[in-house]
């Protein structure tokens, strides 16, 4: 298995430690395992992958000595988001094992998880994995290549957008004002149907009303919100999301780390479609 290039370190956590105290009795000492990090270990069946052709793909979430984390929490009603997303931006690709096999007690147990994926384009793909241990939102990136053909574009196409039309539905995003890094920016996705009519029937998609997923310019950073509510910020992974949009309306926020370009994909479904995933491209510019 690979390990990844990138992974975040968390403020240390402490496995439960068996007390002593001579007046109850013997002492009885255990060494607890301290985690000060996570590592997402990785392979794939064929090895490298090839375009356009489907592969399986294998995950270990474990800690930083190799021990799988044996209590991962399920977070929006799935244990590992996995997503691929090519350097010249124009593949994306969110995937989880429960899209095609119910989790066991071993994949659990051993941290373990798998799925087929098939990437179109040969080329460089950043990979992001998000999941939730400890009551914490976790994430780890890393990257993948993929042989044979058609080859992704030499360089990705950073026009900025503010509308798209996926499915028949028009989206458009709305900044409150141009975004800044470092601060909070604040932006809407207004929804339209095919006649024109706003959108009213989104509901929720993966236990939020919508999520987004971005990254930045040269695909080696990404992160993933969602649609904005009040006291958001305070959520811990088990917590379950309220639904509050029906649309058209989407509100986001986020605090972008750097200037540059960005690209986002927004991601929701309607009632009137539910196995229908929206994905939805932006192209936008941060100052700073």
């Amino acid at each position: 298995m690979r390990c990844p290039t990138c992974t975040l370190l968390l403020p240390l956590l402490l496995a439960c430690t068996a007390s002593s105290d001579s007046s109850d009795g013997p002492a009885t000492d255990s060494t607890a395992h301290e985690v000060t990090g996570y590592e997402v270990l990785w392979s794939t069946d064929p090895d490298p992958m090839v375009a356009a052709e489907q592969a399986q793909f294998t995950q270990q979430v474990t800690d930083q000595d190799g021990v799988p984390i044996a209590d991962l929490q399920q977070n929006h009603e799935r244990m590992v988001h996995t997503l691929f997303v090519s350097t010249d931006l124009s593949s994306f690709t969110h995937t989880h094992q429960e899209d095609f096999t119910p989790v066991t007690a071993e994949n659990l147990r051993t941290a373990t998880f798998g799925f087929p994926v098939t990437l179109p384009l040969a080329g460089r793909y950043f990979m992001m994995f998000d999941f939730a241990s400890e009551d914490q939102w976790l994430q780890t990136t890393d990257a993948l290549t993929v042989t044979g053909s058609p080859a992704q574009a030499a360089e990705p196409d950073l026009t900025p957008n503010d509308t798209v039309t996926v499915d028949g539905v028009t989206g458009t995003l709305t900044w409150s004002a141009d975004p800044v890094a470092t601060y909070e920016s604040n932006w809407t996705l207004s929804l339209s149907g095919p006649d024109g009519l706003p959108v009213t029937d989104v509901t929720q998609y993966l236990g939020a009303d919508a999520h987004c997923i971005m990254v930045d310019a040269t695909a080696t950073w990404g992160s993933h919100t969602h649609a904005w509510f009040p006291d958001m910020s305070s959520m811990t992974p088990g917590m379950a999301m309220p639904h509050l949009y029906n649309g058209p309306d989407i509100p986001f926020a986020f605090t972008f780390p750097t200037g540059g370009s960005y690209k986002m994909w927004i991601q929701f479904a309607r009632s009137s479609q539910p196995d229908l995933v929206y994905t939805m491209p932006f192209v936008f510019f941060v100052a700073g």
